[in-house]
């Protein structure tokens, strides 16, 4: 039995109030990644007190599971949310403001969270109109692109046929969501490099092999990698966003450390852009005399979303906030997230939710939109009944 849109959308305004006041309870204790045990217990009491079945805890660290069996047959679909919060002072001035200084909810990682209790709320009433099961995971540590593995190897995705997840966006108005299917955000590989040299006086810098040079070569040869040798219509960026050497300005120092990114939308790119990487690092240092100890920090690899599941979440968000707030993106994101190793081993979708008028992600000021949530709440409902 399909649940009525008109029945849907008035059982989810009913709880619109209980959603916003989780949603500023999380805001106000967030954790960072691996350290997430007060919001766990949180979701896992929530989730306790609908009766659902399977509850698991301790997933992957402090990852929740929990299952809702419906009373028809059917497959098993889960719906993922992530719990961690970042490393940054919040200077928003609200009433439930971080209340743990130097940790904030700057990714809006609490309205996923409370999206995702909404949804097995309401679908927990519901039980006939559900064929199959319905898998609900609320995962840590996608900040530090360590979750996702973890919970896949405890067994998040055991016996499931698809999964589904969303993310807040600002570029998107409330009420409309974004959808795009193949390569939708890109895989990270972070690195570290150390450039060993030989330092000295600044007044004789031809008795030394100054790693500061080094490092500004490298610098300037990286942005080749991309503008040179990679298909413009593919996409790419390498970015060096530390640069650390030196104490004073008469010595040349013997170390210089430098760290970045490199981001990539396809599984072959990824491959080559790394390789040459490695080639031009040492390359350099070593015609300079000086040595290169990189120390390369793969993350998770491009969120490659499936054809049928992304035209499954442009059906369900047509029903949801019509045909015209269902925006097909231009482009992906070079940003990366760890739905990705997910959709390495099961068809989904991840897609994003509009929060219109906010400031950007990972910024002190950023705050979840409370409006977004009743949106967010249906779309998960409607994919999890098909």
């Amino acid at each position: 039995m399909k649940i009525d849109t008109a029945h849907l959308k008035s059982e989810i305004a009913a709880i619109t109030a209980d959603l916003i006041a989780t949603r500023h309870y999380l805001h106000a204790h967030p954790e960072p990644s691996g350290f997430e045990a007060d919001t766990a217990a949180f979701v896992a009491t929530q989730l306790a007190t609908l009766g659902l079945d399977s509850l698991r805890t301790g997933v992957g660290g402090h990852g929740v599971i929990a299952e809702l069996r419906g009373d028809q047959p059917g497959p098993t679909v889960a719906l993922r949310a992530d719990m961690d919060a970042l490393p940054i002072l919040e200077q928003n001035q609200v009433d439930y403001c971080s209340t743990r200084p130097g940790v904030m909810h700057a990714c809006g990682h609490d309205g996923h969270t409370t999206i995702l209790l909404g949804a097995a709320r309401i679908l927990s009433q519901h039980l006939d109109a559900i064929s199959g099961t319905i898998r609900f995971i609320v995962q840590p540590a996608e900040e530090n692109v360590a979750g996702a593995l973890k919970m896949c190897a405890d067994g998040a995705l055991d016996g499931v046929d698809a999964i589904f997840g969303l993310h807040g966006w600002p570029d998107l108005e409330v009420g409309q969501i974004g959808i795009l299917k193949g390569p939708m955000m890109a895989a990270v590989d972070d690195f570290d490099i150390e450039i060993g040299g030989r330092g000295g006086h600044a007044a004789y810098p031809h008795r030394t092999v100054d790693p500061i040079v080094v490092g500004a070569r490298i610098v300037d040869a990286l942005q080749g990698l991309v503008s040179r040798e990679i298909d413009p219509f593919d996409h790419a960026v390498v970015s060096v966003t530390k640069f650390v050497a030196g104490t004073t300005n008469n010595v040349i120092p013997s170390t210089a450390l430098l760290s970045g990114t490199i981001r990539t939308l396809s599984g072959e790119t990824r491959i080559r852009l790394v390789r040459r990487f490695h080639e031009t690092v040492h390359g350099i240092a070593t015609a300079a005399g000086a040595t290169a100890i990189i120390n390369h920090l793969p993350g998770p690899p491009p969120v490659i979303n499936d054809d049928a599941a992304t035209d499954r979440v442009g059906n369900v968000g047509a029903e949801a906030v019509g045909d015209e707030n269902v925006i097909v993106l231009d482009h992906p994101s070079m940003g990366g997230e760890d739905f990705a190793v997910y959709l390495e081993r099961i068809p989904g979708s991840f897609f994003r939710l509009g929060l219109g008028d906010v400031t950007n992600l990972h910024t002190p000021t950023f705050d979840f939109t409370d409006g977004a949530l009743p949106v967010g709440v249906e779309m998960m409902c409607r994919l999890a009944l098909g």
